[in-house]
This record gives C-alpha cells, sequence and structure tokens, in this order.
C-alpha cells in the first residue's frame, strides 16, 4: 500500500536554494585536499594526520545518509532541509573557529553528517517531485555541484590558506542565507508501507552496484589521470590542469544534459554515457589521444549519476526508498573501488591505468544493461496486469 503524503512540491525559489547547497557542497568537498599543507602547519600535525579531515568528512556523510534514510520517513521534507542546512552551518562555523585539531575534526564530523544529508535530501526531492522535467533539473542542479568542486581549490588559494575563518564563515553564511528559501518546499517523500517484492529489491540490488562503479569511474579517473599522464611524458601542472578540465567537463556535462528532449528515455542517457566512457577510457592508452580521451570521458559520464537516480525513481514510483539505498552504496563504491583500481595498477603497472578504468567502465554498463532488461521486463509484466 502506497503512503498517501503529499507529493513533494518545490517553488523556483526552493530550487535555487538547492541549486547554492550543491555548490557550497561541491566547495566544501573538494577544499580539504588543498587544505592538507595549511593544516599540517596550523595544527603542528603531519600530513599523514591531516588527511584524516578527509576520512573524518566522509564517515559524517555516511552517518548522515544512512539516518536521513529514515528521518525521512518520518519528518517533512521542510523541516529536514532546515535541520540539515544547519547542521551543515554549524559545522562550518566549528572549523573556522576550531583551536585545536580534536575540534577541527569534531566540526569537520558535523558537515559530514550535514553533507551527508543534504546529498540524500537534495537529490531524493528533486527525483520524487511533481512536475514534468525531473530528469533535466537534477542534472543542472548536479552541475551545480561540480563547478563548486572547481571553485573550491581557486577559493582555498586565494582566501582559504590565509583566512581559514572567513572562508569557511562564508559558508555557513550561504547555509543561513538559504534557508528562507527552503520555505518552498511542500510534502513528503513517498515510502510504502508493505515490503518490496523480491523482483524490486534485486533491481535495487543491481542499481546500487552500478552506482557503486560508477563513483569508481569518477574517482578513479580524477585520482590516477595525472600520475598516467606525467607517465607519458606531460609536465606536472599540464596533468593538473587537465585534470581540473576533467572535473570541469563532468560539471558542463551535467548542464548540457538538462537541455536533452524530454523525449528521450533515462536509460537511453544513462547507457550511451557509459558506453561512451569504456571506449573513451581505453582510447586513453594512446599517449596522444589520452588528454583528450579523458575530457571526453567526464563528458560522458556526466548524466549516469543524476539520471539513473530519477530512472530508478520512476520504476519505483511509490517508495522513495529504492532510490535512498543508491547513496550509501555511492559512498562505500567511492571508498572501496579507487583503492582496488589503485592495486591492480600498482601491480601491473601505471601505463595500464586507462584500461583498468575502462574496464571498471565496462562493469558500470553491464549492471545498467542488466537494469534496463529488467525493468524492460518488470513494464512488460504491469502491461499485461
Amino acid at each position: 500500500m502506497i503512503g498517501t503524503a503529499e507529493r513533494v512540491h518545490l517553488t523556483r525559489a526552493a530550487l535555487l536554494a538547492i541549486g547554492a547547497v550543491f555548490f557550497l557542497m561541491g566547495v566544501l568537498a573538494s577544499a580539504y585536499g588543498p587544505l592538507l599543507e595549511y593544516l599540517s602547519r596550523r595544527f603542528e600535525i603531519s600530513l599523514a594526520i591531516a588527511g584524516g579531515a578527509l576520512s573524518a568528512h566522509f564517515l559524517g556523510a555516511l552517518v548522515g545518509v544512512l539516518v536521513s534514510m529514515r528521518a525521512l520517513q518520518s519528518v517533512s521534507s521542510r523541516s529536514f532541509m532546515l535541520g540539515a542546512l544547519s547542521l551543515l552551518g554549524l559545522g562550518c562555523v566549528g572549523v573556522g573557529l576550531a583551536p585545536s585539531w580534536p575540534a577541527f575534526l569534531g566540526a569537520v564530523l558535523v558537515i559530514g553528517v550535514g553533507f551527508g544529508a543534504l546529498d540524500l535530501g537534495c537529490n531524493q526531492l528533486v527525483a520524487h517531485s511533481g512536475g514534468a522535467g525531473r530528469t533535466a533539473v537534477l542534472n543542472v542542479l548536479n552541475g551545480a555541484f561540480g563547478f563548486g568542486a572547481v571553485a573550491g581549490p581557486l577559493l582555498v588559494s586565494t582566501v582559504g590558506r590565509t583566512h581559514l575563518s572567513l572562508l569557511y564563515g562564508g559558508a555557513a553564511a550561504v547555509a543561513v542565507g538559504v534557508l528562507p528559501l527552503v520555505a518552498g518546499i511542500s510534502g513528503r517523500l513517498p515510502f510504502t508501507a508493505q515490503r518490496a517484492p523480491a523482483r524490486s529489491s534485486a533491481l535495487v540490488g543491481i542499481f546500487m552496484i552500478a552506482f557503486a562503479l560508477y563513483v569508481g569511474i569518477e574517482t578513479g579517473t580524477g585520482g590516477w589521470m595525472p600520475s598516467h599522464l606525467e607517465s607519458i611524458g606531460l609536465q606536472s601542472l599540464a596533468a593538473a590542469t587537465l585534470t581540473s578540465g576533467f572535473w570541469l567537463a563532468l560539471a558542463v556535462g551535467r548542464l548540457l544534459a538538462g537541455f536533452l528532449p524530454a523525449r528521450v528515455p533515462e536509460r537511453t542517457t544513462v547507457l550511451v554515457g557509459a558506453a561512451v566512457a569504456a571506449a573513451a577510457l581505453a582510447t586513453a592508452l594512446n599517449h596522444a589521444a589520452a588528454p583528450v580521451a579523458y575530457i571526453v570521458a567526464g563528458l560522458a559520464i556526466a548524466p549516469i549519476f543524476p539520471t539513473g537516480i530519477v530512472w530508478l525513481a520512476k520504476l519505483t514510483p511509490g517508495d522513495a526508498r529504492a532510490t535512498s539505498w543508491l547513496f550509501p552504496a555511492s559512498m562505500i563504491g567511492g571508498a572501496i573501488i579507487p583503492g582496488g583500481i589503485g592495486a591492480v595498477i600498482a601491480r601491473f603497472g601505471i601505463e595500464w591505468t586507462p584500461a583498468v578504468l575502462s574496464l571498471v567502465a565496462v562493469g558500470c554498463l553491464a549492471a545498467l544493461l542488466v537494469a534496463a532488461r529488467g525493468s524492460g521486463r518488470r513494464a512488460e509484466t504491469s502491461r499485461l496486469r
């Protein structure tokens, strides 16, 4: 039996707020790396210990996702967003004022919890909202996250390394500033009261595997691309610039996906993206083609995450828990798969980086093809009934 809660409705102001939140999340997620050396000096700790900030953030994010999966079933969408934004802002204030390393880590953990809650909440609210064009809107909003990720290192290099409190104080101000706009969110996410049938659970499981592998492509390419480009003769600055280009391509690709005609099925967009990414990464084995191939891979994978969420949401319209499970799967994939990629590369050599990344993309494509076949059978069964 499907819950009778009012369907989520988002005003233009609310969508603007969600876009600002995505941009802010991109800034915060990308700021840690450029800050590590500064943190090491400020708190008189080793660079390895400073790297614990990343672990604290993503541990908090995983907690935020898991708690939010339950919280969204019992509170209104507006109340949830107000709480998550307040938590993110509180963590930013804590980071800006932290007098010691333990206090800094605690504040980063709080940011992570708010980050995870907002990552789940913002994507879910748009994916399950009323009205047409959800796929385009979610791609554009996730594009804002990508642009934030590009802006984060720039803000750190110009402001953050000398005025950390100003950087995080500004982030807290943004979080507080969008709170009034969140009032434009109404309704609740749909949840079914009965246990999902085995076929639906299997479909969700396949999507979880695909999303974990997708994150492996994204983080694995962004992480190993610079080393591979340097190994084939590019200078460090050129390799770093091209890596920024990969992330920029990811952001631009999501914006472009927002212009795809509504008649293009979500599964077509996702399958084509994964296939092109697998081919582009394999092409990067050619030294001359590698720089362009990596950028093409970034454009190709851009719509997979947001469009995949909407695809599954349309396949399971009465239960938002299905799409909720994609988020812990993505975070686990981000924690495990890049390390596995690194182990394979260490065994066979850095020159095989594109081949390893291409195989991960092929695995993602295979999982998505299984999901497409399963969803097709499900639709056919529904018509027969």
